[in-house]
């Protein structure tokens, strides 16, 4: 296909990361956006607005769906991406142009190289070129940790913090230079030129951030409030904010799906208010103003991410101006220097990577302190309802009659929850994390995590984007045991993340040099939870093999039904653990072996198990064609029930005694307009 470079380059470890506007070619009928990867060896002057010719291969929009998860097919939709894929090894790869002069994205390639010239060594380097040109991939993980724990992330994001402080200098900036000359009022007053002032610098610095949609929601905003002032009519802020809404929702009506969108409004709503009924005074109100963002936003933190950060009003109250007032001038005074006065702009850039340094130190400070974060899954409907209308009444002036009941309505987060898994029943859940394992078994008191799926780079684990999110949605804090069948990275690659987030009392590996503090885990060992029978099959003491035949196997049973965790073993160890345990292998649920390779799943072994369902941990479209067909055939001629997760997404099994198995398939279950269904 022929197209442009639409977005600015993410390089990352192994490859580099674009959006792709293709040339309409009715033959082949392509989305008006495409999102590719480029594997090295890529290009080094790979550049947005670049005109190019590429070989591709493409499959429709698709992401990992879990409880709790990052909805990436969504994040698609909402980002007008129509397809994903790769370019491949082509000597029919080839640059046809460069970029025009005038290309935005370009412009702010640039700027972000300038930056990176300047600080050649700095870690705060990708903060700098986020605050200016909202470039955010070059952010380190350990930065990113430290701005969501201390509740300041937002200070990253161009949008309205950003947009209001520019507009705000555009403002008193034109309305001074227009007072200097007295006949300049006759023609216009100073306000009505402030306003075009701040219109003018907010839709500048919206466009060095790429016009991004939190930035184009804040542009907006501040766009209809400058309108009423230029057309010198007064028109109440409610309304404003409606005729904001109104047509930000017609520019981009998937706006609504976006958690940014509600977060900035009712942040908005939230000063306006208490700025003119709580203390219209400006007497400590920028102190006072963070508690009572906070505060106001804590019911859709709560339904949106299921957390919100303890700390953040403090936190904020001295990052918001450091960066507002101080960081942010300097930075845009750099910039303008870069192109004028190169040195001078070196000094300035130096000074901004010092203060970004002070900032850090002092959020990652506050982020490890204890109780940071409140994380809390709201209980039901009626308890966010409830949430919602107290923290409205607390937000009211003072002498509203009945408003210190308002604290009642936070009492539906503290009573027990209500345990959907009783004594003698449990829950496994096969967790979708692409080609990778990682399951959670959950009794009425226990829980325990087997395999925790792959680390695909530096940045995005199957730990911490889906293990931990799930565990915090179904209200888990503690894993009584975590059990790595065995040390390949599709198997053990999410775990330090995991275990940074949510502490194990019990490590069991077949490969104790996989993790600290591990221990080894061995067929024979038993124990019970909730009396559910837990019992490891494998390895045996002294057995000898590869990694994948060592893989820690266990059995999960109660009464009448039974689940087989068996990692990656092949036929080997298939063998052994029918010639070790012949009568004690069948089972109700099996997650079929190396999920699903034909090296595994033997006849004999199938016979041996006689699995009434089986699950196939595989990713979409994966390159080892997982699973084999020749597999998926010798399960069917048993009349087994097949599932994967390339096609159901997370599948969760509830096992209650004189009952079926109950199966819920989250790509189903959690289905939306954009979700894509999959098909062979």
């Amino acid at each position: 296909m022929i197209g442009t470079i639409g977005s600015v380059p993410e390089a990352q470890s192994r490859t580099v990361l674009f959006d792709f506007i293709p040339k309409d070619n009715e033959a082949l009928n392509l989305p008006h956006k495409l999102r590719l990867s480029w594997y090295r060896p890529y290009p080094k002057e790979l550049s947005a607005g670049q005109k190019w010719q590429l070989n591709v291969k493409l499959k429709p929009p698709f992401g990992m769906m879990n409880p709790g998860g990052f909805d990436y097919e969504g994040w698609l939709f909402q980002h007008d991406i129509g397809a994903t894929g790769y370019v491949k090894k082509s000597d029919n790869n080839i640059k046809l142009a460069d970029p025009n002069p005038w290309h935005l994205n370009a412009f702010r390639q640039t700027l972000a190289h300038k930056i990176k010239q300047h600080l050649p060594s700095s870690e705060n380097v990708g903060l700098i070129q986020g605050l200016l040109v909202g470039i955010k991939h070059n952010i380190t993980h350990e930065q990113w940790q430290a701005l969501r724990q201390s509740g300041t992330s937002h200070l990253l994001a161009i949008s309205g913090l950003h947009i209001g402080l520019a507009a705000t200098i555009g403002f008193y900036l034109f309305s001074l230079l227009w007072s200097i000359r007295s006949n300049h009022l006759i023609w216009l007053p100073a306000k009505q030129v402030g306003a075009i002032g701040a219109t003018s610098l907010a839709f500048i610095y919206g466009a060095l951030a790429g016009f991004s949609i939190p930035t184009q929601r804040a542009f907006i905003m501040v766009f209809v409030f400058m309108i009423a002032l230029i057309i010198r009519k007064t028109i109440p802020n409610s309304q404003l904010l409606a005729i904001a809404a109104l047509i930000i929702l017609i520019i981009d009506p998937i706006a609504v799906i976006s958690p940014g969108f509600w977060l900035s409004f009712f942040a908005v709503t939230i000063i306006l208010f208490i700025s003119q009924h709580r203390f219209p005074t400006p007497k400590f109100q920028w102190a006072r103003v963070h508690v009572f963002i906070a505060f106001g936003l804590t019911p859709l933190l709560l339904l949106f991410f299921s957390q919100t950060s303890l700390i953040a009003p403090i936190a904020n109250i001295f990052a918001v101006p450091f960066v507002s007032l101080v960081i942010v001038p300097l930075l845009l005074l750099a910039s303008v220097l870069s192109l004028l006065w190169p040195m001078a702009s070196h000094i300035g850039f130096s000074l901004i990577d010092k203060l970004f340094q002070v900032l850090i130190e002092g959020l990652s400070t506050l982020a490890v302190l204890p109780y940071t974060n409140w994380d809390i899954t709201l209980p039901s409907p009626l308890a966010l309802i409830s949430l919602i209308l107290a923290t409205s009444l607390l937000l009211l002036p003072k002498g509203i009659p009945g408003k210190n009941f308002a604290v009642l309505g936070f009492l539906p987060l503290f009573l027990p929850s209500n345990n959907p898994i009783k004594h003698d029943e449990f829950n496994l859940t096969l967790l979708d994390v692409g080609q990778g394992l990682s399951a959670v078994i959950q009794t009425q008191h226990h829980t325990l995590v087997f395999d925790t799926g792959a680390k695909f780079s530096e940045k995005f684990n199957a730990g911490e984007v889906v293990l931990v999110p799930f565990l915090k949605k179904k209200g888990v804090g503690h894993i009584d045991t975590l059990i790595i069948s065995h040390s390949d990275n599709d198997h053990v690659g999410g775990a330090k993340s995991l275990l940074s987030e949510i502490a194990a009392t019990t490590i069991l590996t077949s490969q104790v040099n996989a993790l600290p503090n591990a221990e080894q885990c061995l067929a024979g060992h038993t124990w019970y939870w909730d009396n559910i029978h837990f019992e490891l099959l494998n390895p045996r003491d002294n057995q000898t093999g590869s990694d994948n035949n060592l893989s820690c196997v266990l059995k999960v049973s109660n009464q009448e039904h039974s689940v087989l965790l068996t990692g990656d073993i092949e036929k080997r160890s298939e063998q052994k653990l029918i010639q070790h345990y012949p009568k004690k292998l069948a089972s109700t649920v099996l997650i079929a072996p190396h999920p699903g390779s034909k090296t595994s799943s033997t006849q004999a072994f199938i016979n041996a198990v006689m699995p009434k369902i089986v699950l196939f941990p595989a990713g979409y479209l994966n390159r080892y064609h997982f699973p084999n067909k020749v597999v998926l055939k010798r399960y069917s001629e048993k009349g087994s029930e097949i599932y994967s997760t390339a096609k159901s997404g997370a599948i969760s099994v509830h096992f209650q005694p004189r009952q079926k198995p109950k199966i819920t398939t989250w790509r189903q279950q959690g289905k939306r307009i954009w979700t894509t269904v999959p098909t062979d």
